[in-house]
Formats: C-alpha cells, structure tokens, sequence
C-alpha cells in the first residue's frame, strides 16, 4: 500500500513539473458544441455549433480572447409549420482563469459574452440574443502545445423580460503558440 502512494505522489509531482502555459502566449481551440435554452416558460431549442476561439494569456492563469461560431438549429417556419435547418453566425468574447499551470490536466473558471445570433429581426433588439455565462472546464495536455478541452457553461439572456437560461457543453481541441 504505501508503494502505490509513493508511486502516486512521484506521478503527481512529475505531473506538476510539465508546466504547459506562460505569460504571453496564444491559443487557438477548435470547439463543436451543443447549447439549449432552458427554463419553466422557455421552448427548449438545442443547436450544434462549431467555434473557433483565439485567446492570449495575460499571466499564465489568465486568458482573455474571442469565439466566432457558426451555429446549426432547427426552426419551424410559422407559415408552413414545417421545420427547416437554419445556419446563422454567433459569438463571445471570454475570459478563462486557470487553476492550475504546471499541471497537465487542470480545470478553469470561465466567463463569457456570448451573441447567439448577429442576424436581428426588426422586431427585436440585439440583447435579445446576448447571453452572459459562467462554467467550468478541463484542459489536459496530451504534448507540450496540444489539449483536450471540455467545458460546460449556464447563462442568463440580457433581454428585460427573459425567463430561463442557456447551457453550452464544448468540447475540442486547443493549441499553444
């Protein structure tokens, strides 16, 4: 028994000696991901989507950057009552702050922006689309550049009379330059 915790110590501290992230860097992700409104009074509607994020890293824990997104949905057409597949372009703007940088696999805090659609009917205004979100991630690095990135996130829409929110699970892959 104390062998196998010798050994798991060894493993963890050879773990926190791969740093992976300095002051300075870039990232690049390739996301696809899966969001839904959700709420009492809110018809669930999922979506695909594949996102494509540049981040620069303030301190090695910090990350600022952007999220262009091409979303996928489908939509009922109110004339014909019949559901056609919709393309529409989105995106955030987001912070992550890591919990850890000298670990290969570590979680992250996340805040985002997020515009589900810049496409606006007249009839509404352009909150009506915007979404504030927090979640929590998990980056594991497989080499020295590469991730594996998995993140969920739960938001609330900037509309004034909005019910409900929105959830977002990703995941991809992201690269250090």
């Amino acid at each position: 028994m104390k062998k196998l915790m010798v050994i798991g110590m060894v493993i963890v501290f050879a773990a926190c000696g791969l740093s992976q992230i300095e002051k300075g860097d870039t990232e690049v992700g390739f996301m696809g991901y899966f969001t839904t409104r959700v709420g009492d009074d809110v018809e669930s509607n999922g979506a695909g989507a594949i996102q494509l994020s540049y981040g620069k890293y303030i301190t090695p824990n910090f990350e600022w950057g952007i999220a262009p997104t091409l979303t996928f949905y489908t939509q009922e057409d109110w004339q014909t009552e019949e559901k056609e597949i919709k393309t529409d372009w989105s995106g955030s703007f987001f912070f992550n702050l890591n919990l850890s940088t000298t670990a290969k696999t570590f979680p992250y805090i996340t805040g985002r922006y997020y515009q589900f659609t810049f496409d606006i009917p007249d009839n509404m205004d352009f909150t009506d689309f915007s979404y504030v979100t927090v979640g929590l991630g998990i980056k594991s690095f497989f080499n020295e550049y590469a991730a594996l990135d998995i993140l969920g996130t739960y938001g609330f829409s900037l509309a004034e009379e909005a019910e409900g929110g929105i959830i977002n699970i990703l995941t991809g892959l992201s690269f250090l330059f």
